[in-house]
Formats: C-alpha cells, structure tokens, sequence
C-alpha cells in the first residue's frame, strides 16, 4: 500500500471514521474493511485492559504504519502484568488458540492474516523503548489511547516521531547497536520497506562497527536480507550497503574477491559491478508489467509469488541467485597460453559457494537446492543462444536439468545476457535476446510442462497391463520416452495416439 499523501499531523487529527473514510478512497473498500475489523480488536483490547486494570501498549511496526497511513494486522503487545491472562481472555473472546512461544504468546488467525503477539513489559516503558535503537520502532502508545487523535499520547523517547514525518532511518544510540549488530542490516531492510532514507549519523555508526557483523547469528543475518530482497530496488539497498556503510562484504565475504576479476574479453566490468547491474536488470524486468507476451507474464507472475518456506518466496531467491550467478569466477579464473582470460566452469564453482552462503544462512534444502540449480545452469540459454540451437532435442534436456528453475534461469539469463552486451555495445539491439529468451520460456510453458504431468492420459497399470513388461523400471523408462515423443510432436497427448506409438517401438 502506497503512503497516504499528506502530512502526519494532518492525519492523527482525524478520528478513526474519517481515516477509515479516507483510505477507502485513496486503497478501496478491501482496506477499509481492514481498518474496521482492526478498530474491533483495539476495543477488545481496551475492555480487557480497563477490566484486569492493566496496561497494554502498542509498539513497534503496528503503531508506525498506522502513523505513516498503512494498514497492518500484525501486532505487538507489551503488558504490564499477568501476561498469560491477558493473551489467553483475548484469545477467547476472539476464538483463535493461543499458542505459548517462550515468554511471549501468539494469537494467530490464518484466514484473517491477524498476528498479535503479547509480550511481559518487565521494566519502564521508556527504558524498554530506548533499548530498541531504531528510533522508528521506538514508539508506543497505551491501547486506552489509540484513536485518531493521540498525538499527544504516543510515547517516544528517542525521537521516532519526527522520524517519521521526515522519512529517516535513525539508529540513536551506538552502544545499543554494539549489543544489538543485527540493527545494522535491520535498517536498510527498513529503508528498502518504507522507501526512507539514512541519517548521516547512522551510517557513520554503522560504518565504526562493521565488524560486529560476524557477530549476527546466521539465520537472523539471512532473515533481514531476504526483507531487503523482498522488497523493490533490492540493487540499491546492497549497493549501498557497499559504498555507503561498507558492509556488503562484512555480510557476504565472498564480495571481496569478485571485485577482483570478470574483465575479459566479454565484461569491461569486474564481476561485482556486473553481478550488481544483472539484479538491477532482473528487477526491471520483473516489475515492468507488460514486458513479456500476456501468457508469459502471467506465468512468471504466478511462479515468482510461490512460497518456499516460511515468509521466503521464489521471488527472493532468484534476486539472490542473480546477484551471485557469477561468484564462482574468481575460483575459476584461467588465463590460457594466449595470455586470454578465462572462467570455464564458473557456473560449478558458484554454485558450490552459493550452497555454502546458503548454509551460512541456515536456509532450508529446498531453498539450497534451488539456489545451487539456478547458478549452475544459468548458462544454457548462453550457450543456445550462441550456437543458434533452440531445437527441440536441445530445449528437452535443458528443460530436464533446469526443472522448475527454468523460468527462473531464463529470467536471469537474458539480464546477464543484456546486461554484459549493454556496457560492450551500447548501440546494440537488446531486443533479439528477449525474443531468444521468450521463445524458450513459451516452449517450457506450453510445451514442455504439459508434456510431463500425463497421469490423466496414461499410467504404469495401462502401460503393464496392454504390454505385459516385467520390469517396472522399464515401464519408468517407457514414460519418460512418451513425454520426450509428445514434447517433439512425434505424438498427441492422447492414449490411442500413445498407444499406436508404444507398438511401433516395444
């Protein structure tokens, strides 16, 4: 949801019927529906504290995107007492089960995308405020006074406010940030989600402890980096995370050599530069609607947005992939008795360094595997393109290999492709490749994928039973030949069709 055009103080004036009123005409009535069912949960939440005569504050992301005009349903709680009660009569009287993490507890509704954690407030608010660092999230204000008009009633003892209203990111505390390092990638993964910008004093900050970046627990360290990446202009973000805060390297060490070499006689850049210009590219192409055929987008639309793990979706890993698709040509540099400049089989070496940066991470195996398959074999559109070969045996045993990171590859493989042909003739018509590329992505899509899933046309029982084959495993072999014929068109997907066909070859 974009930002509400006008200022804050105009906008906590309002009372909640007029800010309901107003997003319905700035998002439509999906949203106000949103802000309606959230004004329900916020009077729950002040009966059950006015009852027990406890306090309940909002803090953090809840409070700040409906400060900046977006509307959310996730929520921290912090309450000033028995913690348990409270989550637990809130839980009732909403019907959703409570689930007990640690010290904290978790109402979740599935079908409704509501998250409120309850968590013990076991100090001074303001105290527990400061020690958060990032001003922005350092906000509260107690749910009595939640309304419209609460200015006045936010507690903010970092400044957090005017924060907001000038769109900064502000760490205001370096020692609160040596005993927390993470709040160093959390605030560009807050900048690329708000579209804010850096105060200087921060990124000085940042910079004098860059070190204490080896200190992030590997998972958490992976976490903020996929919000970076979830999010548009991810080539900004890393790209400012290298010149501007020096921490690029501190969080991918392999950074350091790829700086170093990928000049030669196809790159004028090394291979930072260029791999930093492929995401750029990569993102273009993603974002720009309309840039492929109508069935091709609609295809990548749906392909990007799958769900891998957790919050992770596909769209995070190949931005990732396409950042790291030539980080194996350091290890891989050969200079030949020519004197030229080589990197046979940097494609095999990146894709064991990006397994072990997905390891780092503590991804799961079958985001690790998608990662090593894209950066394995994100050079077969290359090499098709180059040989002029898009026949069908070629495109078949690429499509075999490739599986469901073909799209993936060829999204990656053309922005590689323009993004090398670009800086070394800049004159040059960068619209051949996409054609090569679609033509690819169009025979995986309505080809190649139909070819495969054919349980609705023919099993291993009809295959057994019409030809009486001992072996199974023949009868494995026997489908995976069907699919090949159907792929090639010797055949129709059809069963007389299959069948016929299977005579004139068993």
């Amino acid at each position: 949801m974009k930002k509400l055009k006008m200022h804050l103080p105009q906008l906590i004036k309002r009372n909640k019927n007029d800010l309901s009123r107003y997003i319905k005409i700035k998002t439509g009535y999906k949203k106000v529906k949103e802000v309606i069912y959230m004004d329900s949960i916020f009077s729950l939440l002040k009966d059950i504290s006015e009852k027990e005569d406890t306090k309940i504050y909002v803090i953090g992301g809840y409070l700040r995107d409906f400060l900046i005009g977006r509307v959310t349903k996730k929520m921290k709680l912090l309450v000033k007492g028995d913690t348990a009660t409270i989550a637990k009569n809130f839980a009732e009287k909403v019907d959703i089960d409570i689930i007990p993490e640690d010290n904290s507890f978790k109402v979740i509704d599935i079908d409704r995308d509501l998250k409120i954690e309850f968590l013990p407030l076991e100090q001074d608010i303001n105290s527990y405020l400061r020690n958060r660092g990032i001003t922005i999230q350092s906000l509260a204000i107690d749910v009595s006074k939640f309304s419209g008009d609460m200015k006045e009633s936010i507690i903010d003892p970092t400044g957090g406010f005017d924060d907001i209203e000038e769109n900064k990111i502000r760490i205001w505390d370096s020692e609160v940030l040596r005993k927390r390092p993470i709040m160093m990638i959390k605030a560009v993964s807050l900048m690329s989600e708000l579209d804010f910008g850096m105060d200087d004093n921060t990124i000085k900050i940042i910079n004098e402890n860059k070190k204490l970046v080896s200190q992030i627990d590997g998972k958490e360290l992976g976490d903020q980096v996929f919000k970076i990446l979830r999010n548009r202009k991810s080539y900004h973000y890393f790209g400012f995370m290298d010149k501007e805060l020096n921490i690029l390297e501190e969080i991918f060490p392999e950074v350091s050599e790829m700086k170093d070499v990928g000049e030669c006689k196809y790159h004028v850049v090394d291979s930072f530069t260029h791999s930093l210009y492929v995401l750029k590219l990569t993102e273009n192409i993603i974002y720009y609607e309309g840039y492929f055929e109508d069935h091709i987008r609609k295809a990548y639309e749906k392909h990007v947005c799958e769900e891998i793990v957790g919050e992770h979706t596909r769209m995070e890993l190949i931005k990732l992939a396409a950042f790291f698709h030539d980080v194996g040509k350091p290890s891989a540099r050969k200079v030949d008795d020519k004197g030229r400049v080589r990197f046979k089989g940097h494609e095999i070496t990146g894709a064991e360094i990006i397994k072990n940066i997905s390891e780092r991470f503590k991804l799961s195996i079958k985001e690790r595997d998608i990662l090593y398959r894209i950066v394995a074999k994100h050079m077969y559109p290359l090499v098709s393109y180059k040989s002029n070969d898009v026949s069908s045996k070629f495109l078949y045993k690429m499509f075999k290999e490739t599986k469901e990171e073909t799209l993936d590859i060829l999204l990656i493989a053309l922005s590689d492709i323009v993004g090398t042909r670009k800086l070394l003739h800049p004159d040059e018509e960068m619209g051949k490749f996409k054609i090569h590329v679609e033509f690819m992505a169009n025979n995986y899509i309505t080809r190649f994928e139909e070819s495969q899933d054919i349980s609705d046309v023919i099993t291993a029982a009809d295959i057994l039973e019409e030809f009486e084959l001992p072996e199974e495993l023949l009868v494995s072999k026997i489908l995976e030949e069907i699919r090949k014929a159907i792929f090639m068109g010797k055949i129709g997907r059809n069963k007389n069709s299959i069948m016929k066909y299977l005579k004139n070859i068993l």
